[in-house]
């Protein structure tokens, strides 16, 4: 497949990602989440990237805590959506248990930065539903190994 094509498959997916975001709605009693965050006032969006099978915490992940913490700080209204995301490598069953794996990880780790509250985190997970980018199954793709951190 050559880059032009390429670029506009990369293009396609993340104008379909935008548009599932900006229709979507937010169940705060539901613990999977379904869907991205809406699209609201423009929350901020943080990334935490994860190895493969791992929901270890690396080095850049504790910084991007730290600084979403530094952003709650002091602000009693500020709720973080933490949402845990595996890529299509392994089963299905086993990616949803890790990716909750990982937004708990993620959450607690938030929440002993002593900045926010655990009632001000949601904690949801959509194992290898709801890809940043699209693959066939058994396809290790790092950007779909993350926790996704939202400032509302």
């Amino acid at each position: 497949m050559d880059r032009i094509q390429k670029y506009w498959q990369q293009v396609m997916a993340i104008f379909c990602f935008t548009l599932i975001a900006a229709c979507a709605t937010q169940d705060r009693q539901q613990a999977r989440y379904e869907n991205p965050p809406p699209a609201s006032s423009n929350p901020s969006a943080y990334q935490v990237d994860f190895e493969t099978n791992s929901y270890d915490i690396n080095s850049a992940g504790k910084r991007t805590i730290e600084y979403v913490a530094d952003r709650v700080r002091g602000d009693d209204s500020a709720t973080v959506t933490v949402v845990g995301r595996t890529d299509t490598t392994g089963n299905s069953n086993y990616n949803t248990d890790l990716s909750e794996r990982r937004a708990y990880a993620v959450r607690d780790a938030l929440i002993a930065t002593g900045t926010i509250a655990p009632n001000h985190v949601e904690t949801k997970w959509t194992g290898q539903d709801r890809q940043a980018v699209g693959t066939y199954d058994d396809v290790a793709e790092p950007r779909n190994r993350v926790v996704d951190l939202y400032i509302h």
